[in-house]
């Protein structure tokens, strides 16, 4: 236990430079914004909680992230969520991360779980579902932080369902005032999650920097229309959240 609370205090210590480094270790799978280098990352793209641990037989760290349908949000949200900074099985991008679709109305859990927990594993149905997804670690005591990043390229700009994610062909104003357009971003979805030890039901709560909990608007308000060229600081792109910033 004082291994553990070590651990603890030495990763809040640590907090303010896992802020500044966000950015850092994007994964493949998540597209960058055209004509950005690649390993860059939108901030706006981003959500980081800046503490997970994975004790084998004492502890688990679990994550819900819930679409509760804003008028503002698209119908289904593409992400990815990492382990960052513990030896996942297998040890491979791939293996540190889920990446799956949040539909409206819908929550999906993560857990990041030691590869022998006799209860929370694929053999057992409670956890196969298409809304669940393991990360599994090895079971020697993990450490570590959670990063979350949008699928959707252009988190501040508003999308009709054809334009996502990615596509930048669109040349002139939509012409209808009845064309509904929305955001994917992050901070469209609420991200909450908990450290939790299993042998006496305790545990702390996880705070998600960059969902719809953390993140302001910056941009002012602006008209609801896309511009040519989908650039995030042209008129017509409204207030998307901040993520990190």
């Amino acid at each position: 236990m004082k291994k553990v609370n070590l651990f603890l205090i030495l990763m809040m210590l640590g907090f303010g430079i896992l802020v500044q480094n966000a950015h850092a270790g994007t994964l493949a799978e998540a597209p960058n914004l055209p004509g950005v280098a690649t390993g860059s990352m939108h901030n706006a793209r981003i959500a980081i909680a800046p503490y997970a641990q994975v004790v084998a037989n004492d502890s688990y760290t679990f994550i819900g992230i819930s679409h509760p349908s804003l008028a503002t949000a698209h119908t289904s949200i593409g992400l990815v969520v990492e382990a960052m900074n513990m030896t996942t099985v297998p040890n491979t991008s791939a293996g540190r991360a889920a990446i799956f679709t949040v539909s409206a109305g819908e929550t999906h859990r993560v857990f990041v779980i030691n590869q022998s927990h006799a209860t929370i594993n694929g053999n057992n149905a409670s956890f196969t579902d298409t809304q669940t997804h393991l990360i599994t670690t090895t079971d020697a005591s993990q450490f570590g932080n959670i990063k979350v990043t949008s699928v959707g390229t252009h988190p501040y700009g508003a999308t009709l369902d054809t334009m996502r994610p990615g596509a930048y062909a669109y040349t002139a104003a939509v012409p209808c005032a009845a064309c509904i357009q929305r955001y994917d971003g992050l901070n469209q979805l609420s991200m909450w999650g908990v450290v939790y030890q299993e042998s006496n039901g305790a545990g702390f709560a996880m705070e998600f920097i960059g969902d719809m909990h953390d993140s302001s608007g910056d941009m002012g308000s602006r008209v609801a229309y896309p511009l040519s060229g989908y650039d995030d600081d042209s008129v017509g792109q409204g207030p998307a959240g901040r993520g990190v910033n």
